[in-house]
């Protein structure tokens, strides 16, 4: 009984020892993704993210983990790796994945500072304006600038009276024009209208990816109706090609059902080879926050081209 109780003794600090370190180096983290098919009849198959004829694809499906681990009452370490997931596709069997966003960074007070794969400010500014964001619709088949680059530091600030500042930037010798390039949002109100029915940003981007540009979005939530509206003005770094773009969208809920609509047009040359304009219309049916079936049809003009896509396709977000 007296060694029982003495190996108890001995027993119970260690087994505490042991769980101490999985506590205090445990980290909040989350696994999240989005599962994504569609049945694509594209017409030419010269706009970006599909091909001629009818696809089977698995339009920007990923998977990742993110999460924050507390240092002290000051700092915590922050942390996201994301990968595109393309496995559902036979084409891409040897390589299923690609590479998202991916960093490694600190928050505080002082707001968050991350280093790795990101995207830029300049894209961040978008908010909830892009309708068809990640489709064949994408504004991005358009506007330049919707940039996902390496080897950045980002730093977001924390909300100042429904303000934020958030900065990009890229050093020299990292960057594709072989010059430091950084990008620069203020935005104020909700960048996903759910503490505000607003969100506007001003943003300008210098030397990122080949691009100098300047840009102002605004977003509007009135019940069920939703609008957007861009302006940006274009620049390539080696000052060859400039020019203006904009992109109005509109939606309005139905019970489960989402009808919208989206214009965008670019006489840059940038994103495309000559001034395009796309037409974008569509119709969701949202079972529920995580799933969601949608039509869609966007058409692509350019000067001496043009393309057409209709699409069938389920959302599962996680």
């Amino acid at each position: 009984m007296i060694k029982t109780t003495h190996l108890s003794t001995l027993l119970i600090p260690l087994s505490s020892l042991a769980i101490l370190p999985s506590i205090t180096l445990a980290a909040d983290y989350t696994v999240y993704g989005k599962a994504e098919v569609q049945i694509a009849n594209t017409d030419t198959g010269i706009m970006r993210y599909a091909k001629e004829g009818t696809q089977i694809e698995a339009p920007f499906s990923r998977i990742g983990i993110k999460g924050q681990h507390k240092l002290n009452e000051y700092l915590s370490a922050v942390f996201k790796y994301e990968v595109q997931v393309k496995g559902f596709e036979e084409d891409d069997t040897e390589e299923p994945f690609t590479a998202r966003n991916t960093y490694l960074g600190l928050k505080g007070a002082f707001g968050e500072i991350v280093i790795g794969r990101n995207d830029t400010r300049f894209k961040y500014s978008e908010g909830k304006l892009d309708n068809f964001n990640e489709t064949q619709g994408d504004m991005a088949q358009v506007i330049a600038g919707q940039d996902r680059l390496g080897d950045t530091l980002t730093y977001t600030s924390q909300y100042w009276s429904n303000a934020q500042f958030s900065f990009t930037y890229a050093p020299k010798d990292d960057n594709k024009n072989n010059k430091a390039g950084f990008a620069a949002t203020l935005i104020y109100g909700d960048r996903n209208l759910n503490n505000t029915p607003y969100y506007v940003s001003l943003s300008r981007v210098d030397s990122l990816n080949n691009i100098t540009a300047s840009r102002i979005v605004g977003v509007y939530k009135f019940e069920k109706l939703q609008l957007g509206a861009l302006y940006q003005h274009s620049e390539s770094v080696d000052e060859t090609k400039s020019g203006n773009g904009y992109v109005l969208s509109a939606s309005y809920t139905i019970d489960k059902w989402v009808p919208k609509l989206q214009f965008a047009k670019d006489d840059s040359a940038i994103r495309q080879e000559s001034k395009a304009i796309q037409w974008s219309t569509g119709l969701d049916y949202v079972f529920d926050k995580q799933t969601t079936a949608y039509l869609l049809y966007t058409d692509l003009d350019l000067q001496e081209n043009a393309d057409n896509s209709v699409a069938l396709g389920l959302k599962y977000k996680f």
